[in-house]
């Protein structure tokens, strides 16, 4: 499972957006064709107002889609928890850490592990025991630090 939120494709959503301005333009040119022919007259006023609606639906819409794409969306560390597993000589800490890899920092001080990665994903776990060394491998956005005690 990734640690990214899984998005569609961005050429197939770049396509579906462009092609829906497209249609957009192409319906008001029509319709302010029409009103252009058709000037005078109760005809002529409902034409206006329809261009005007669909004129400000199509720019709605495209602020909408322009919102949605544009968002980033950040990692949640809110309750990350990772397992901590305490042997007789060594913790275990298992945990998902964003990545990429070479954003990923640890520091071991004293009682705590600080643990960074990408995202501004930053979490400091307090440690059953003292430790004196680590080693960390970091595998599909799995993070692992073995401490030795």
């Amino acid at each position: 499972m990734s640690l990214y939120k899984k998005r569609r494709d961005p050429e197939l959503t770049d396509t579906a957006n462009i092609l829906t301005i497209l249609v957009g333009v192409v319906v008001i040119a029509i319709i302010l064709a029409l009103l252009v022919r058709l000037q005078r007259g109760l005809l002529g006023i409902i034409l206006g107002s329809l261009a005007a609606i669909l004129a400000l639906y199509w720019i709605m819409e495209l602020r909408k889609t322009l919102k949605r794409e544009l968002r980033i969306k950040p990692f949640e560390t809110k309750g990350w928890g990772p397992d901590i597993i305490e042997d007789r000589n060594e913790i275990l800490i298992v945990g998902k850490v964003p990545g990429p890899e070479d954003k990923i920092n640890i520091q071991l001080r004293e009682n705590f592990l600080e643990v960074k990665g990408g995202l501004d994903f930053r979490e400091v776990i307090k440690l059953p025991a003292r430790a004196v060394s680590f080693n960390a491998a970091y595998n599909n956005g799995i993070l692992e630090v073995r401490l030795r005690k």
